[in-house]
């Protein structure tokens, strides 16, 4: 079976990808800072960072299948809210695994049969059936009893073999080599259902994070996906027209992703300056949130303003947009958790003063 692995060596990385894979890692190798600089509030940050993934993982590949109101996304966060169909138990599910990739304090994850098996199970507990629950097979039956049909288990098993033996090597930048995994995972569609692809992203975002992509603790990569959904969903078809063929360019999705990872850095740096000045802050911070929506767009979000300060509560972003809202500064534009706020134009003076302090009045 043809795979990526096969022809990873001998691909010509263009000098754009190396240029801007150099300035991811020296973006990287600012991790102890953020550390640092994010430690006191490292706790809240992860939450909110693991629900935000699960909630735009979720919005990206299962909720066209599996609908799930609005509403439902912050209310199933709750422990001891309880799944009432298959949309709300996948969603669940998803919730749990983000949490134990950014939250709890479990073991690192390895790249081998039982942990991919163990997230896939976890992931569509009580979603899919049994039979779709198993690996696919592959091959054909030579009549009712004799039967070639293998299964992908073993295929898979073989290929994990290969690809943490070229990891071992240390020849490859991990980014590289991973996203070769994600996409021959989609290609070989491994387990007998329609979501291998969500799965493949999943397992190359924790090998990422493994691999020090620790932005991914203070901004949300699944967020940002979502944003430009269209872009990947595109060089995706791409790339699985080329490999029915037999040659997948893997370079345009490898930019698109080195791209997201730069500037998902980029907005981390302009955080942790808000957040310092958050922490040394005199003034009253209504009044700093305040400052900060002047500069936003017309029309904005709370979450427009909670990314510029994750340290800032939501009571003072609230009690900050009631004030502006009461001064007639802003309007809400709906409700609930999704609703938009507007500036409200300031009214032009009729006089023109401008004209009349240039007037030559003489002696």
């Amino acid at each position: 079976m043809m795979s990526c692995l096969d022809r990873i060596k001998v691909n010509l990385v263009t000098h754009e990808i190396f240029k801007n894979t150099t300035r991811l890692y020296l973006e990287m190798g600012k991790n102890p800072l953020y550390e640092q600089i994010f430690n006191d509030n490292i706790e809240y940050i992860k939450k909110d960072i693991a629900n935000k993934n699960a909630e735009h993982f979720y919005k990206l590949f299962f909720a066209s299948d599996f609908s799930l109101r609005e509403n439902r996304y912050r209310s199933l966060l709750l422990d001891s809210s309880v799944a009432n169909n298959r949309s709300e138990q996948l969603y669940k599910n998803i919730v749990e695994i983000f949490n134990r990739i950014h939250v709890a304090d479990v073991e690192q994850f390895n790249l081998d049969l039982g942990e991919i098996n163990d997230l896939f199970t976890l992931m569509f507990n009580g979603v899919l059936s049994k039979e779709q629950l198993k690996y696919r097979k592959f091959g054909k039956k030579k009549g009712m009893f004799l039967s070639e049909t293998k299964s992908m288990r073993e295929e898979l098993e073989k290929y994990l073999i290969q690809i943490n033996s070229i990891a071992k090597e240390r020849s490859i930048e991990p980014i590289f080599l991973y996203l070769n995994f994600m996409v021959d995972f989609m290609n070989m569609q491994i387990f007998d259902m329609p979501y291998n692809e969500s799965l493949a992203i999943l397992i190359f975002y924790i090998l990422m994070v493994e691999n020090h992509y620790q932005a991914a603790n203070y901004l949300s990569f699944f967020q940002k996906l979502n944003y430009y959904k269209i872009d990947y969903e595109d060089i995706l078809n791409k790339i699985k027209i080329q490999s029915a063929q037999g040659l997948p360019d893997l370079m345009p999705l490898m930019s698109f992703l080195i791209n997201i990872f730069n500037g998902i850095y980029f907005e981390l740096e302009e955080i942790s300056r808000n957040h310092q000045f958050d922490q040394n802050l005199e003034i009253s911070k209504t009044d700093y949130v305040e400052n900060t929506i002047n500069k936003l767009p017309e029309v904005f979000s709370k979450e427009d303003i909670r990314v510029k300060h994750p340290s800032i509560s939501e009571s003072t972003i609230n009690r900050t947009l009631k004030r502006l809202s009461d001064e007639n500064i802003i309007r809400a534009l709906g409700v609930g958790r999704n609703a938009k706020w507007v500036k409200i134009a300031k009214k032009q003076s009729k006089h023109k003063f401008e004209g009349q302090m240039n007037l030559d009045l003489g002696e």
